[in-house]
């Protein structure tokens, strides 16, 4: 403890934003676990640096006070009859430096993120975008890419397939624009602080200390600055959570939590019990990637006695136990697509009857069966889930199921890879529709695929729901592939989770997405 105490009589040393004014009234105090990679936002797609990335850049769209996606950089949007032709009218705004923010610095910008040779992960989220997939697989030159500006206040966007979700992916951070000339001329712009590193969103940089802290203040030049009511935003890179919960305590954050990172499960139960956490919901649901390329899981009796077997309401009323919901499907809240559930919650007869046929297919005995190893990142909130789950496979199977547990990073790259045989993930949607968490299992291909399953039916029903119009008749062509999906069950969904975060009671106008998106464009301190 006197440790701790030390730190955190350091930190604020550190803290060279807040130089000796002290604690600014009208400027917003976060903290990040990991420093962010580049101020680029085509390379910063991940958590918590697309948040960042949101504050300091704006594209075509964006998300309103209360989540709706409302016009940003184009004040207008005409879109073809058929719905596969975006045609975006800009309005008149400028980057940090005063030059105009132009249909070609979008077109430059969309068209390099899916040249093969400078791609990064975020590319895929433009592969509605006609012969973007080509493109990335060489088959066809950028030149073709469905992306054409027509001068520099309009923008063509061609798409593949109809989708009603793409003004939704007009405001990931990844569509952003990039000031074309300086990116020509001076590559490596967003390395550091300089007059080369621009930016046209809300706020802009005025420090930027590698794994310390990132000063951003309010964009003078900002399209519609006078909307914006705070001073600016404070970041601080702080690598134990713990440590940011005592200065939340302290008053020197004001907020901790989600959909930054986590908290450690002691602090939210604390905080939960004496009324101080805030919960919000989440399209994120915690699974299990089962490796349908390993043997026992290419089985699909085996997966679904595995499945049945699971005591889901018993995990999230003595576990979890904050208003988490057992799932029985994929999809949530805002991406729901029935009510009911696609499959029974621990019944125990109907895993006993698969495993029973499973173990006929595969013409083995239960004495035969050999040791399962289920993988999971090193988090002992986790570790106590994955417990439950080894013990009920015991009880109701039989099943000896070894816990391999590695760092976060490892464990990712071992999933991502095949190297496992079932494994945790949380997963969520970045996108206000269900086709982002269905698409993930569409090819095997994919690299979000970790449970490297596909199915000529199952992308059948998608590619319907892809070239239909109609939204009912869409929805049923979705309802349709979640229902496929957990007759299959490559994948085993556990529990809806929620985000907990803890905030200053007087930060007021910062909406919290069930995608996991903030904004602090409408923030206001309440006096």
């Amino acid at each position: 403890m006197r440790k701790l105490s030390l730190l955190l009589l350091l930190i604020p040393i550190f803290f060279a934003c807040q130089k000796k004014e002290g604690r600014k009234n009208k400027t917003v105090h976060i903290s990040i676990l990991a420093p962010v990679r580049s101020l680029d936002p085509r390379i910063s797609t991940e958590k918590p640096s697309k948040h960042i990335m949101n504050m300091l850049y704006e594209g075509l769209m964006r998300l309103g006070p209360n989540g709706e996606v409302i016009p940003a950089i184009a004040k207008s949007v005409t879109i073809s009859e058929d719905q596969t032709v975006y045609t975006f009218h800009l309005r008149d705004s400028i980057w940090s430096n005063g030059d105009p923010v132009t249909a070609y610095d979008f077109e430059y910008a969309w068209k390099k993120s899916v040249t093969p040779e400078y791609a990064q992960p975020g590319a895929f989220t433009f592969y509605t975008i006609k012969n973007v997939a080509a493109c990335l697989e060489k088959r066809v030159g950028v030149e073709e890419v469905g992306v054409q500006a027509l001068d520099e206040k309009t923008l063509k966007v061609e798409l593949e397939h109809p989708a009603p979700y793409f003004l939704h992916l007009c405001t990931c951070t990844s569509y952003s624009p990039i000031h074309k000339e300086i990116d020509l001329k001076h590559p490596n712009w967003s390395n550091s602080v300089s007059e080369h590193l621009v930016t046209n969103g809300p706020f802009s940089l005025t420090g930027w200390k590698k794994s310390v802290e990132l000063c951003l203040q309010k964009n003078p030049n900002y399209w519609d600055a006078n909307g914006v009511q705070i001073e600016g935003v404070e970041i601080q890179v702080v690598e134990d959570a713990t440590t940011q919960f005592l200065l939340f305590e302290k008053g020197k954050l004001d907020w901790i939590g989600q959909p930054f990172n986590n908290l450690p499960n002691d602090i939210i139960v604390n905080c939960y019990e004496n009324n101080r956490l805030e919960l919000s919901d989440s399209s994120e649901v915690f699974w299990f990637f089962l490796n349908t390329e390993k043997p026992l899981f290419n089985n699909k009796n085996f997966r679904k006695a595995l499945a049945y077997a699971i005591n889901r309401d018993e995990i999230a009323s003595h576990i979890f136990q904050l208003g988490e919901r057992p799932a029985m499907g994929i999809l949530n809240g805002v991406l729901s697509l029935q009510e009911a559930p696609y499959f029974e919650d621990g019944n125990v007869k109907l895993a006993k009857e698969h495993l029973e046929k499973a173990l006929e297919e595969m013409e083995m005995t239960a004495d035969e069966i050999p040791k399962i190893v289920l993988s999971q990142r090193s988090c002992i909130f986790t570790s106590r889930v994955n417990q439950a789950i080894q013990e009920q496979l015991r009880a109701v199977l039989g099943l000896k199921v070894e816990i391999d547990q590695v760092d976060w990073p490892l464990h990712f790259s071992r999933v991502s890879k095949g190297n496992y045989e079932f494994g945790e993930m949380p997963w969520h949607s970045w996108l206000k529709d269900p086709i982002y968490m269905l698409d993930t299992f569409r090819s095997k291909s994919v690299a979000t695929n970790m449970s490297r399953w596909e199915h000529p039916h199952y992308q059948e029903i998608l590619t319907l729901s892809d070239n239909e119009i109609d939204p009912e008749k869409r929805k049923e062509y979705l309802r349709e592939a979640e229902a496929f999906l957990m007759e299959e069950l490559p994948v085993i969904p556990l529990c809806f989770m929620k985000q907990h975060y803890l905030k200053n009671p007087k930060l007021q106008g910062v909406y919290v997405s069930p995608l996991k998106e903030i904004d602090f464009r409408y923030a206001f301190f309440q006096e």
